[in-house]
């Protein structure tokens, strides 16, 4: 039998992870089954645990490429003539329109399974910093253009980050859709006035 070609294999994983996506969509992290996975996808044993060794490992695999997707996604939105406000205002907008993700649901159920295992909670951490290069990119575009401070673009996108990932508790709290965009541009307002570059009198 031919070994299948790099394309191939892609195509393969592809449609195991679409086929698990969809089933922990439906049924949660847990109640999800890697035989269950297996049948949807119409895959063999085999090639599933060849592409991933565990439930977990392809759970992990489907919230980086969902957070890629995200990014991708903001690749088409931000605007290279946008202003630095008119650019942290989308890019809060798209923030708050990612707790739309059915994903959500299943990946904190997965986070709070895993809590006490140090690899996966590094691991989540490594995904989440996947945000960071798009924030420090606005950023250091702002301090370029001399519209913010001249500030270290490291500790900017921190503060930026932790602000836009700490709001996502009105979410959970199920203040209204409305609500939540009002704070998510609240605070773009604030990080705004905190470190812009100071006009001379």
């Amino acid at each position: 039998m031919a070994r299948k070609t790099a394309a191939e294999a892609e195509q393969s994983r592809q449609q195991i992870m679409r086929s698990a996506r969809a089933i922990f969509v439906e049924k949660g992290y847990g109640a999800a089954s890697m035989e269950e996975i297996r049948g949807r996808s119409g895959m063999s044993k085999g090639s599933i645990y060849y592409h991933f060794k565990s439930k977990q490992q392809l759970f992990l695999a489907i919230l980086e490429q969902n957070i890629q997707d995200w990014l991708d996604k903001w690749k088409q939105i931000a605007q290279p003539d946008q202003s630095l406000t008119d650019k942290l205002h989308a890019l809060a907008v798209h923030w708050v329109l990612d707790f739309d993700n059915p994903l959500i649901s299943a990946g904190d159920e997965f986070v709070a399974s895993h809590s006490d295992e140090p690899e996966v909670i590094k691991k989540m951490i490594a995904l989440t910093q996947l945000h960071h290069p798009i924030i420090r990119d606005i950023l250091e575009q702002g301090i370029a253009a001399g519209e913010l401070r001249q500030e270290d673009p490291d500790m900017l996108t921190y503060l930026l980050f932790g602000t836009l990932g700490g709001l996502g508790m009105a979410h959970y709290d199920q203040l209204p859709r409305a609500k939540v965009l009002a704070l998510y541009r609240m605070a773009i307002e604030v990080f705004l006035h905190g470190v812009q570059a100071r006009q001379p009198v």
